[in-house]
């Protein structure tokens, strides 16, 4: 299913997002945005989240410090976003705006030093992931950091056989209850590398169907 078709499903549902994505993530989703922002958004920082859907992670990046811009598709998410901001006070910390990865070239050569990306690279065809890693390394400042974290497939078959047979009944009631729903994202660890990016972290979950990255651009 193509990133455009994922998205119109997500804008019907945007205030159950939140709940279907952390049912579907097993409550992965929030403890990964709150692991980046204590691992990479230093007060002061400035931060730019892909897909930044309902604001989580630019209100708590907001809250340690950092000035966070944040982009996405979906003006039901971004409206949802936008009650987060204000309901946290945090107009003068966060940046919202509506356009998809192809608008990432409106953003200035290394005027940021954190890049994060959660649960959407797994909406995002093979193309638009390529160009969303080239555009983060070329907003990054030398020795800014990416971080990723994302559904990936299991490495071996038995692992991909059980994870299919776990998350099946999950994907069901999930959609069923929010319209929402995600798919695993291949090879993102070579993606990152032809970018350009040096893999700091590459942590995968027991099945090995989540992974959480972290990379940085090297340069002086």
């Amino acid at each position: 299913m193509s990133s455009y078709v994922y998205m119109k499903i997500l804008e019907s549902q945007p205030d159950r997002y939140d709940r279907g994505i952390s049912w579907l993530s097993l409550g992965r989703s929030e403890q990964v945005k709150r692991r980046i922002v204590d691992e990479c958004a230093a007060p002061g920082s400035k931060v730019l989240d892909i897909g930044c859907g309902t604001g989580t992670l630019a209100v708590l990046a907001a809250g340690r410090g950092a000035e966070v811009a944040g982009f996405d598709v979906s003006p039901g998410m971004l409206s949802v976003a936008q009650r987060k901001v204000e309901a946290g006070d945090l107009h003068d910390k966060i940046e919202l705006h509506e356009m998809g990865v192809a608008g990432m070239d409106k953003f200035p050569a290394e005027g940021f030093d954190l890049v994060t990306a959660t649960l959407v690279f797994s909406e995002f065809s093979h193309d638009e992931q390529a160009y969303a890693l080239r555009q983060a390394h070329r907003v990054l400042k030398p020795g800014g950091r990416l971080a990723i974290a994302d559904e990936v497939r299991p490495q071996s078959i038995w692992r991909r056989i059980l994870h299919h047979t776990l998350r099946v009944p999950l994907l069901i009631m999930t959609f069923v209850l929010t319209q929402t729903t995600t798919r695993a994202v291949a090879g993102i660890e070579e993606l990152v590398a032809e970018a350009g990016f040096r893999i700091e972290t590459a942590e995968r979950s027991r099945l090995g169907s989540f992974l959480y990255l972290t990379a940085v651009k090297e340069g002086a």
